[in-house]
């Protein structure tokens, strides 16, 4: 018995928990519709499209409420019947004015409701049913419809004006054909455009250096002087011999620089950094470019005065520099002038760098022998 009372007192407890569930969810449904919203129908006489359930419906452009149901008249099936819902202050009165909008040009559909000048409310009908609001043909003009009147003005537009269109479309055709005739002309005046305006890609320059000499290997010991701490400074130069390009003179006076090729450095650098090549390969221990930071027992200064090809028959590369020991003190202890020449097979650039390359030769071995007579 006391078994069969406690499922007894379990059971009314659930019920009475199941009960007060739908009571309070019938409360909360009639406190949002009966409290928060106003419904009303609306007549529409004229097809209406996208216009469904869930839909907004704007007030003035702001938003109050939604479509609750969409169904037709029973006694005239062209006559659409919608009722909505909206919020209780929403301003409707009997001469608001019903319409379809889009939200935005692609947006689904959107009850329209404007404002009127009354202060009459609506009133329900006598049986009870929801105020109503009738919308006419004009006022539901619906997206689609004037995306139909948009093109049928377009196609207006385009039946005006067929003949210009058509010649148009035969001169582009006529003008193509004349482009496809002359294609070799237009890429030859579109390569001297780019050429012009330097917007045409240009292949990199060839680049030439010059080769240090090589020297016998001597039998001797190498002397005191050899292992003194030499450097090299960047020779000086003219401002033409600054400079990568290839150099040939026409007349006496006068540099010219060859526009293919080039030197891989600057003359003065490329020729610094071969003569400290040729006194290593004489066998000087301790030999730098003045620049990397270490004190010298010696300094070898270098000017550049000549470094080009005459291109008067004979071709002839022509070189002259320029030597002198600074000492210690800074007082100049021996100078000299170098010279060296080499026919050019010809005035293009492989035929210039080669008989330069040339004409080094003995200019490097010489100023690397004096060197060490001097020392």
């Amino acid at each position: 018995m006391e078994t069969q009372a406690r499922y007894t007192i379990v059971g009314l407890f659930t019920l009475v928990i199941a009960a007060a569930g739908f009571v309070f969810v019938y409360w909360l449904h009639d406190l949002g519709d009966g409290n928060g919203a106003a419904h009303y129908r609306i007549r529409f006489d004229a097809p209406v499209i996208g216009l469904r359930p869930g839909v907004a419906v704007l007030f003035n452009g702001l938003r109050v409420g939604e479509v609750t149901s969409v169904r037709f008249d029973p006694d005239d099936a062209k006559i659409l019947m919608t009722e909505i819902a909206v919020d209780r202050t929403t301003p409707i009165r009997q001469d608001t004015r019903v319409g379809i909008d889009s939200q935005g040009l692609m947006g689904s559909a959107a009850v329209s409701l404007t404002g009127g000048s009354s202060t009459a409310p609506l009133k329900p009908d006598g049986d009870g049913r929801p105020p109503l609001l009738i919308a006419t043909a004009d006022e539901t003009e619906s997206l689609g419809r004037a995306v139909k009147t948009a093109l049928a003005q377009l196609d207006g537009i385009l039946a005006d004006n067929a003949k210009p269109l058509h010649d148009m479309i035969d001169n582009l055709s006529t003008f193509s054909a004349a482009l496809g005739r002359n294609s070799g002309r237009v890429d030859g005046i579109l390569a001297g455009l780019e050429g012009m305006t330097g917007g045409a890609p240009k292949p990199p320059p060839l680049s030439y250096l010059l080769s240090a000499p090589e020297f016998p290997a001597s039998p001797e010991p190498p002397t005191p002087a050899m292992s003194s701490q030499i450097a090299l400074a960047e020779p000086t130069a003219l401002v033409a011999f600054q400079t990568q390009k290839l150099l040939v003179s026409a007349k006496a006076d006068e540099l010219t620089p060859l526009a293919a090729g080039q030197w891989a450095d600057s003359v003065p650098n490329l020729v610094q950094a071969k003569m400290v090549e040729s006194f290593e390969n004489a066998g000087f221990a301790h030999v730098s470019k003045a620049t990397d930071g270490f004190t010298p027992d010696r300094q070898l200064l270098l000017e550049i005065r000549s470094f080009e090809v005459t291109t008067a028959a004979p071709a002839t590369a022509r070189i002259e520099i320029a030597a002198r020991w600074l000492g210690a003190d800074g007082k100049i202890a021996a100078e000299r002038d170098f010279h060296g020449a080499a026919p050019a097979s010809a005035a293009d650039s492989p035929a210039v760098a080669a008989a330069l390359n040339q004409a080094f030769q003995p200019v490097a071995r010489d100023i690397v022998d004096w060197a060490k007579a001097t020392m």
